[in-house]
């Protein structure tokens, strides 16, 4: 109780979120007020918003860390943990458990510039993106499911560089980069941003490649973004936004215990039952394609509306320890919001309403893997996924700086399921009665710079493709959906130079689905009664100086990001065996993220960020625990402008500075106790960048 009564009492922090960047030469803000979210359609500043959101800026994302990755970053915001089993391999979870997500993104929903990017069958291909191509990230923690459809962990909303500006405020800029690093780590990137009178174009290639640092952990990913806004009129504006991505990585396997502490670089070994990683060539190779086009239409001052259509085609091939799967994802949706100031003077009151529909068309062929490559075909698959969400949400601000905000919406998933590798050829439907979600949200403003909120939402998530149809193969119709209440209670605000956000929450999840493995590594999911999850998220940070352009130290700022878990099971067998009362696998008690941001007038600028992770359960009866994990990264850099358009920089960044042999994302519930990935040890990484304004 010592370390968390001390944790605590330092209460804690977190960069909070910049406003989003017009370019990357830009310099981003802190002020709180000027914060502006995009979460809930409030549009509203982050003191005004009743919800738990975290921003990060452009030079969050890509400063802060010299690897471009989503996960470092991430990871300082509480309540937020992404892992990275092997280069290219992500997880990611918000305020919830990893037993659900043996690789992949599952049950956060996650939008692109507006567009969503979660598919139909709940599968986002996060990893095709690059870091590098986005300008700010947006997280809504807890069940978004009034604006956002189903869903009981939250919402990541990702913008490109520039994104939500107009044609005419786009500088003509260009950029190119370079990065070596330990461990075989290289990359470039290359970007152009040109808008004039009414038309806007971004273009961003980036490439990465890693040798990795486990064996059978080699990775590349080649990516090409585009982005491009033009005005139709003073009412009309239409963007077209593409992305392509061309990812392969390979996948070592869990390590035991004792393969862990002996040998924490080698992949998963053989075995005179089941080949290991090496033997069997396991890896990912995906290429994904998406394409999609915003039509924004400005009736008036108080009625606008915003429509987006998709198309995505996804090429995954895997070679697994015990099969070879090939997986061809298509997909198609469409989102539709409507804002509507009712009522201007005396209470303001805002509509927002619409819906959004996907549809996923995947065909899912299994092969034996005959030293990585496929041979007897095992299993053929075609599989359909639909889902629709029709929404709606009231918010009026009222007398004494209270604004209250009331959301539902009903959310429709369906899966149809087809084998035709049996005969006779026999197809299966498994659909979810509609639900409906409500959301309630009261805020009062406590002055110009501090509010309280209360929040009360209902979550709703539905099996995804990849949990009904699993790598061990079999179609489990009889998989029911998870369902949720949060309540939470939150502080924000700003005193001077000292920013705080304090939230606590309840979350009491039923039908929990949890995942199983079988001996060769392939997992199967089943609903396992119910988890509490109680938590307390904080954040701190403190401006030692005031930014003067005569000053030489811009910025220094202290922060921190602390997460305090009590997540128990509730009703919850393990075969025979009930656990109840245990910890929840896979999240940790305590997380505390702690850092110092500076920089100067000269142009040199420094980042210190230590991470502290405590123990958590690696399996249901909490027999297996992780190890505590302390992590210290340091970046220091040069950024000068000439000329007054030239800009260069220069910086050196090290990882793991502690040196500490640590496993970033468990195999939970691992059969045989294949628990561990090892991640690199102390690593280092240099890189240049040169931009051009005109």
């Amino acid at each position: 109780m010592m370390k968390y009564g001390y944790v605590l009492s330092l209460l804690s922090v977190s960069v909070f979120a910049q406003q989003p960047e017009s370019g990357r030469l830009e310099k981003d803000t802190i002020q709180l007020n000027e914060v502006t979210v995009r979460g809930y359609e409030t549009n509203r500043p982050l003191v005004e918003t009743a919800a738990s959101v975290n921003v990060l800026s452009g030079k969050e994302l890509t400063q802060r860390f010299g690897t471009p990755a989503l996960v470092p970053a991430l990871n300082t915001l509480p309540g937020v943990r992404m892992d990275e089993r092997s280069p290219g391999s992500y997880r990611l979870s918000i305020r919830g458990s990893l037993i659900r997500s043996p690789f992949g993104v599952r049950n956060v929903k996650i939008y692109w510039n507006e567009l969503p990017l979660t598919d139909a069958g709940g599968t986002t291909y996060l990893n095709a993106l690059d870091v590098r191509a986005i300008g700010r990230v947006e997280v809504i923690k807890g069940p978004a499911g009034s604006l956002y459809g189903a869903g009981t962990g939250g919402t990541v909303l990702l913008s490109g560089p520039g994104s939500g500006t107009t044609a005419r405020e786009y500088s003509n800029q260009a950029e190119i980069s370079a990065l070596v690093g330990s461990y075989g780590l290289q990359g470039q990137n290359y970007s152009i941003q040109t808008g004039k009178n009414n038309a806007a174009l971004s273009l961003n290639y980036g490439h990465l490649q890693s040798d990795g640092y486990r064996q059978q952990s080699r990775m590349y990913r080649d990516n090409l973004s585009l982005n491009g806004t033009f005005a139709v009129n003073s009412k009309q504006t239409i963007s077209v936004m593409g992305l392509y991505s061309d990812l392969a990585y390979q996948t070592p396997g869990g390590l035991n215990a004792t393969q862990f502490r002996a040998n924490p670089r080698q992949a998963r070994p053989s075995t005179p039952a089941v080949p290991g990683s090496v033997a069997q060539g396991a890896a990912i190779y995906q290429r994904t394609g998406y394409l999609g086009f915003s039509h924004q239409y400005r009736w008036n001052d108080r009625i606008q509306n915003t429509t987006v259509v998709y198309t995505s085609l996804t090429d995954f091939a895997n070679p697994f320890i015990t099969n070879y799967e090939k997986r061809t994802d298509q997909g198609v949706g469409g989102r539709t919001v409507t804002r509507w100031q009712v009522v201007e003077e005396g209470v303001p009151t805002q509509l927002v309403f619409g819906g959004e529909w996907q549809q996923n068309f995947t065909v899912d062929r299994n092969y034996g893997n005959r030293a990585g490559q496929p041979d007897t075909l095992q299993a053929d698959d075609e599989l359909r996924a639909s889902q629709s969400v029709l929404f709606a949400q009231l918010e009026a601000t009222l007398p004494l700086g209270i604004i209250a905000t009331a959301g539902l919406s009903r959310n429709e998933v369906a899966y149809r399921f087809t084998r035709f590798s049996v005969q006779p050829v026999i197809g299966q439907l498994r659909g979810f009665e509609p639900v409906w979600l409500p959301r309630v949200a009261l805020l009062k403003k406590l002055g110009e710079f501090i509010s309280v909120f209360a929040s009360v939402s209902t979550g709703y998530s539905a099996p995804t493709i990849q949990e009904v149809r699993p790598s061990e193969g079999t179609f489990n119709p009889a998989l029911e959906p998870e369902r949720g209440t949060n309540l939470e209670a939150a502080v924000r605000g700003q005193l001077s130079r000292f920013q705080f956000d304090v939230a606590v929450y309840q979350f009491k999840l039923r039908q929990t689905i949890v995942r199983r493995s079988v001996e060769s590594g392939a997992e199967y999911f089943i609903n396992a009664g119910a988890t509490d999850q109680k938590g307390v998220e904080t954040q701190l940070a403190y401006r030692l100086v005031v930014p003067k352009a005569s000053n030489f130290w811009q910025t220094v700022r202290l922060w921190n990001s602390t997460t305090v878990t009590n997540y128990r099971f509730r009703n919850y067998q393990q075969g025979t065996a009930d656990v109840s009362g245990n910890r929840v696998t896979g999240v940790p008690p305590l997380v505390t993220v702690s850092g110092l941001d500076a920089e100067t007038r000269v142009g040199l600028y420094a980042h210190l960020t230590h991470q502290f992770i405590d123990k958590f359960p690696l399996d249901d009866a909490n027999t297996v625990k992780s190890d505590i994990i302390r992590l210290l990264n340091a970046t220091v850099g040069y950024r000068k402008t000439f000329a007054k358009r030239w800009v260069v920089e220069a910086y050196v960044s090290g990882d793991n500075l502690l040196d500490q042999t640590y496993s970033l994302g468990y195999d939970l519930n691992a059969f045989g106790g294949r628990y561990y990935n090892a991640a690199p040890r102390r690593n280092f990484t240099g890189g240049l960048k040169l931009g051009v304004r005109w």
